[in-house]
């Protein structure tokens, strides 16, 4: 047996739970395969480039924890000539080291190591702010710190499969304090996050909470015109927060009140020649200047409440923002948005654009999901729409309104065919892009993607999927290709699929 067939055999068999065994025989590992195992036989585009695919994706279930594994064979021409399968950012993730092993063994370690966590699709175990311990690792949706007024929702996945990545997201509530801490990608991190909350008050839930984020390399993938940025530019956001649970969640009712308030401040690494008229310079250091010029800029404040009723869950907050804070900053969108954040940056860090000139902005923030039918049919939706603080209260049809819809059917939901799947809708600027003639359902400020996955008739094993999401475009070489106002161009990408089940 081959180092690669030991190392994928020894994976799958972390996947399978003890009952396979207690039942013992080929009875068990049928009933835990027809649960549990699926295979993916279909076409993907990369890059601009076409391939075929082979997926084995073993998903495991115990109690409260949630594993899925994603094993993949992602070719050209030929199944059986891994020199034609697709590498992940380079990396031959089924090579396990195998070409370091006995040159640089701590090398050949670290790409093992590396190389085994991207068969891991997601690890889930626990509910934020409502269990002691909770952990999520993968392919992620909805990383949150505290409430979201700096992260909120932010996903690690709208470029899958093309761009795998293998978040962590962990908290731990010891009862006087607590922690939450997330990365965006283990092997190459680069967004870091982390709460620290404490109990101030014996028997009294009131926590206080002190959050931050930071981006390291939010020029990662910059326009040419921008490139005197390349490296020089961080993000961080800080906040405190306050969290009452007033009446803690169940199956019948549910209120938690709480209040942010938070900061966003760039650190510029190195000095460099801004690229707006007049080319003056962007000065190095912590850009504390962008929050105080003799008044306080850049900061914003939520408060609200989020609960449930029964099978409703629902959040209204109040927000209040100035200077170019925008809450949730790191959403859904963030990593296609972050190149054109640090261009809007550039402005006031190089001194072209006074911040004290940004305006003051609030809204009312709304949110509910409805979970029908024990959970087969899922609907939800989110809108945020700013208002000046001028007299009358006009909307601000120009600043950073969000909204976000979710679907979801699940198997069993519509009888006869038994049609399932899912679509996810976020974006931001969406009045204000309708009113100035600008509107596009798929562009750089939305996130779009989803599935639907029918039975084909007369093969109960045998399901079609089709796959469909939008993802920046990019040229032969891999980099992102950009609009002439900085902003990446989007493209559909859709796949379709056969998914065999045991």
């Amino acid at each position: 047996m081959t180092r690669k067939s030991a190392v994928l055999l020894f994976a799958i068999l972390l996947a399978l739970p003890g009952r396979v065994f207690a039942q013992g025989g080929g009875a068990g590992i049928m009933g835990w395969l027809r649960d549990s195992m699926s295979m993916e036989i279909g076409s993907v585009t990369i890059d601009g480039t076409g391939y075929s695919k082979v997926v084995l994706a073993p998903e495991v279930r115990m109690g409260r924890l949630k594993m899925g594994l994603y094993f993949p064979v992602i070719y050209q021409d030929d199944l059986f000539s891994p020199s034609t399968w697709y590498a992940p950012g380079g990396n031959n993730e089924w090579d396990f080291g195998g070409s370091k092993w006995n040159s640089d063994v701590p090398a050949a370690l670290l790409d093992l190591t590396s190389d085994l966590i991207l068969k891991i699709r997601y690890i889930e175990y626990g509910q934020q702010l409502e269990d002691k311990f909770f952990v999520k690792v993968g392919n992620l949706k909805g990383l949150t710190i505290g409430h979201g007024l700096i992260m909120r929702d932010y996903r690690n996945d709208t470029e899958f499969p093309a761009i795998r990545r293998t978040g962590v997201n962990l908290g731990y509530d010891f009862g006087p304090a607590g922690f939450e801490a997330l990365v965006n990608d283990l092997p190459v991190p680069d967004l870091y996050g982390a709460r620290f909350y404490v109990r101030p008050i014996k028997g009294f839930k009131l926590a206080v909470g002190l959050s931050g984020v930071v981006d390291t390399n939010p020029t990662a993938e910059l326009p040419a015109e921008w490139a005197a940025a390349s490296g020089n530019v961080m993000f961080m956001g800080s906040g405190l927060d306050l969290d009452l649970p007033i009446i803690p969640s169940n199956a019948v009712f549910g209120i938690r009140a709480f209040a942010d308030a938070a900061v966003t401040v760039p650190y510029v690494k190195d000095s460099f020649t801004s690229w707006n008229v007049g080319t003056p310079t962007v000065e190095a250091g912590l850009r504390t200047d962008l929050l105080w010029d003799g008044s306080l800029h850049n900061w914003g404040a939520a408060t609200g409440f989020t609960g449930n009723v029964l099978f409703i869950d629902w959040r209204l907050e109040y927000r209040y923002f100035t200077g170019i804070f925008r809450p949730s900053f790191f959403d859904s969108t963030y990593d296609r948005m972050r190149a054109g954040y640090v261009n809007d940056y550039v402005g006031y860090l190089d001194g072209s654009t006074a911040i004290s000139t940004a305006p003051a902005v609030m809204g009312v923030y709304g949110e509910a999901a409805f979970n029908l039918f024990k959970e087969k049919l899922v609907l939800a939706a989110g809108y945020m729409w700013p208002w000046s603080l001028d007299p009358g209260f006009d909307p601000l049809v120009d600043a950073d309104d969000e909204f976000h819809a979710r679907l979801i059917v699940k198997n069993g939901l519509i009888p006869v065919v038994n049609v399932s799947g899912a679509i996810t809708y976020d974006k931001r600027r969406l009045v204000g892009s309708i009113t100035d003639g600008s509107f596009k359902f798929f562009d750089a400020d939305s996130v779009f993607g989803g599935e639907i996955v029918m039975p084909v008739p007369g093969s109960p094993n045998l399901l079609l999927a089709a796959l469909f999401q939008t993802v920046p475009a990019r040229d032969g070489d891999g980099n992102v290709i950009y609009t002439a106002s900085g902003v990446p161009e989007i493209q559909p990408s859709i796949t379709i699929e056969t998914r065999f089940s045991f």
